[in-house]
């Protein structure tokens, strides 16, 4: 039977633990109790889609934490998510992989942490990995986010919460 209760949200480039967040990157000092708190509000039949980049150091401990919510928990690996696949099962996630596509809301879409080659077969991309950083300090990277196929979901412009997968869309 279909859960139509059932929400799906996303997050990412939570950093926990990323002290460097804050100067450089210019986070408020509480983005990390920003985050848990936000966390609070995805209910416990509903799926979390984190776009990667969970925390630097410190894994086990705010892995585990991550793992004691009660809602699925899907992690697309970033760059700072260095454990193996069964490592991150081991910890409180619920699947585990480099990026997945699948159809939401009558669209085809590519879950994954860096932007993906916009040659590969999907509507839209929901990406993370750029933060508020100016154009310039990314230039070649970001010449892939100019096209209608990519999304950047980026916890500097959403408040450091989760979001609905439905509003992002919107």
């Amino acid at each position: 039977m279909v859960n139509l209760k059932r929400k799906i949200w996303l997050i990412g480039d939570t950093h926990f633990n990323h002290k460097k967040m804050i100067g450089d990157l210019g986070r408020p000092a509480n983005f990390e109790e920003l985050i848990w708190k936000g966390l609070e509000k995805v209910g416990k039949e509903d799926i979390l889609i984190h776009l990667g980049d969970i925390c630097v150091g410190e894994d086990e401990k705010i892995n585990s934490r991550i793992g004691k919510f009660g809602f699925k928990k899907y992690l697309v690996r970033g760059n700072h998510d260095g454990k193996s696949n069964n490592w991150y099962l081991n910890h409180g996630w619920d699947f585990v992989c480099q990026e997945f596509r699948d159809k939401y809301f009558g669209q085809e879409i590519l879950f994954s942490h860096m932007p993906a080659d916009i040659k590969k077969d999907y509507e839209i991309n929901i990406h993370a990995h750029f933060h508020n950083i100016s154009e310039e300090f990314h230039e070649k990277e970001l010449i892939a986010l100019k096209n209608k196929k990519q999304k950047l979901f980026a916890q500097e412009y959403l408040g450091y919460e989760p979001i609905l997968l439905k509003d992002f869309l919107n």
